[in-house]
């Protein structure tokens, strides 16, 4: 029993992944041969995850991909530019906020006193 178990696992790859991540044990796993056999309903949630991660790694992999190609189609003078020149908006920008924060007070001149005395 313990040798059909193995070749079960071994054509079953997906079920590594469960006990890695440590949603189930090999116990349970093997309870649940020696309960059900291998065609049984009780593997469809583990064995069919397999199909969602092949089209998720799929899905990274065009987004990756796309992402690439994207980068490929750029031209880096021309970004260099541009976040130059978003940087020196952003650095006027805050030096004016930096000045309507700065409050200086007003002190009046003396009546009494003269421009340059």
């Amino acid at each position: 029993m313990k040798e059909e178990f193995k070749k079960f696992v071994s054509s079953h790859k997906e079920l590594i992944n469960f006990v890695n991540k440590n949603e189930m044990t090999w116990q349970k796993f093997y309870d649940m041969y020696s309960l059900y056999g291998e065609n049984n309903d009780v593997w469809k949630p583990y064995l069919n995850n397999t199909a969602k991660d092949n089209n998720e790694k799929l899905l990274s992999n065009i987004a990756v991909k796309d992402l690439v190609n994207a980068f490929k189609n750029v031209d880096v003078d021309t970004m260099q530019k541009n976040i130059t020149t978003i940087n020196k908006a952003l650095t006027l920008i805050g030096s004016l906020l930096a000045k309507n924060d700065v409050k200086e007070e007003y002190t009046p001149r003396p009546l009494y006193k003269k421009f340059e005395d």
